[in-house]
């Protein structure tokens, strides 16, 4: 098995902001993502999804580190003041990284 480094940038959002941002991360240089339901608490209060202006999803990207400093500085700053949302990256190793860098 042949690993490589990568980061994983996750996004919790509201998920009315899904369809906006996903066209954005693509023209940034973002090869692709993965979308997941979530929900939990937070200072906003419980998201529970159960109708859905509560519903709230998970975007993973991986890529290089400049990429995504990029896609976080992206959605910070056009997203932070008016969705609930929570970024994140971490250092990840993923199989066959030559896709995502």
């Amino acid at each position: 098995m042949s690993l490589g480094p990568v980061k994983l940038v996750v996004l919790v959002c509201e998920k009315a902001l899904e369809r906006v941002v996903q066209p954005e991360l693509l023209a940034l240089g973002a090869r692709g993502y993965t979308v997941c339901e979530a929900s939990g608490r937070g200072n906003r209060g419980e998201r529970d999804g159960r109708w859905s202006l509560s519903s709230n999803v998970r975007i993973e990207i991986l890529c290089e580190e400049a990429l995504a400093l990029r896609l976080i500085d992206m959605v910070e700053t056009r997203y932070s003041a008016n969705y609930g949302l929570v970024i994140y990256m971490v250092d990840a190793m993923a199989s066959r990284a030559d896709k995502f860098v």
